[in-house]
């Protein structure tokens, strides 16, 4: 096989590779595309978060786990382009997959992650026997222990539920002890596009300036982290948002308590029959949160997102809470006495909300699966 090849860049920073196949008359190109600042900005994350939330939709195997925490090795990335598309046998398979095996790489497809030689690791269809994995893949707790440890936290939330009075079904599933929690940029900025919905439509002028929570909004991107029915409420002048909404946009704080919390605020959202307190409302607001001078990078910077077990187990407690509060919404005695089962029930269901979501890699906020 000849191929000629045309390099954009120098050698420790070059962004693009053109290679020819298949001689003058065939044509064959393959673009290598690179780029090295990409793995210093918000996008390398995303793109990480997306992938392990792809093949968290994929059917569940062994396979499975090992390539989700595969995807947490990952340092380099190459895209590639087929002018024509590549077809069955084409020359350009094997040069990428001498790359591949060069830099013991894997395969990203739409279908499967595949090993330098384009065997199937994990996928849609079924596992390639002769797949190789890279040498630095996981090597997983056997899946007995892996059940152990499942069991052993759903015991741990069970035994804590039912000391407050709940009483969720036994037959809930067992935790997912593999996800990830969203990184801290994504974190920061859903809470602080909450922040500002919530200012916007119940705080005082004299408190929140409509101009410096203007800027603040858009100084910081925050649309970009609300949702549909968030931006009507911001759209609207900011009287006749506060006059309409002024009386529910307080739910907002209780998603924000639980997104706090991730971030690293030390109050600990719970779950007694109340609503969020005032004190927290306001060491929330006043002294956690930037001001309306604040700027996202520097905040998502500054806050120590909590481990994942210690989210897992938190999303665990009130997804089995959430489940007695649907029960108890039904007539069952499943919740502690005292509790109402909409309006209490209502903040578990909120606070619930932001931890799973949290933990839902590439799900929009009104995506999120709140099934019990």
């Amino acid at each position: 096989m000849k191929a000629l090849y045309t390099v954009v860049g120098t050698e420790d920073a070059w962004s693009e590779i053109v290679v020819n196949t298949g001689g003058r008359l065939a044509n064959h190109r393959l673009r290598i595309t690179h780029d090295p600042d990409y793995y210093s900005g918000p996008g390398w994350q995303l793109q990480m978060n997306g992938m392990r939330g792809y093949f968290s939709r994929f059917p569940e195997a062994p396979e499975q786990a090992k390539v989700l925490a595969l995807t947490e090795k990952f340092g380099f990335v190459l895209g590639t382009i087929c002018d024509p598309d590549a077809e069955p046998g084409d020359e350009r398979y094997a040069v990428l997959s001498a790359i591949a095996e060069a830099l013991d790489a894997v395969w990203f497809t739409p279908s499967a992650m595949r090993d330098a030689h384009g065997r199937v690791l994990y996928g849609l269809t079924e596992c390639d026997p002769g797949a190789t994995w890279p040498a630095y893949a996981p090597i997983l707790p056997a899946p007995d222990a892996l059940k152990n440890q499942q069991l052993a936290l759903k015991q741990g939330v069970f035994s804590e539920l039912a000391s407050l009075g709940f009483q969720p079904a036994d037959s809930l599933p067992l935790p997912d002890l593999d996800v990830r929690v969203r990184d801290a940029h994504e974190v920061c900025t859903r809470l602080m596009a909450l922040q500002a919905v919530f200012a916007w439509a119940a705080i005082p002028e004299y408190v929140a300036a409509t101009a410096l929570l203007q800027g603040y909004i858009e100084r910081n991107e925050l649309r970009a982290s609300m949702t549909e029915s968030e931006l009507a409420l911001i759209n609207l002048p900011r009287q006749r948002s506060q006059s309409l909404h002024a009386n529910t946009v307080g739910w907002r704080l209780e998603n924000m308590w639980a997104l706090a919390w991730i971030a690293g605020f030390e109050r600990v959202p719970g779950l007694d029959a109340s609503q969020i307190s005032d004190d927290v409302v306001k060491a929330m607001l006043f002294d956690f949160l930037p001001g309306w001078n604040g700027n996202a990078a520097a905040f998502s910077a500054g806050v120590s997102v909590r481990p994942a077990s210690e989210v897992i187990y938190m999303e665990y407690k009130f997804y089995c809470a959430h489940n007695a509060v649907r029960s108890a919404q039904l007539g069952g005695a499943t919740v502690p006495a005292g509790f109402d089962p909409v309006m209490h029930g209502g903040t578990v269901h909120e606070r619930r909300h932001s931890l799973t979501w949290a933990l839902a890699a590439g799900d929009d906020w009104d995506d999120t699966d709140l099934s019990t």
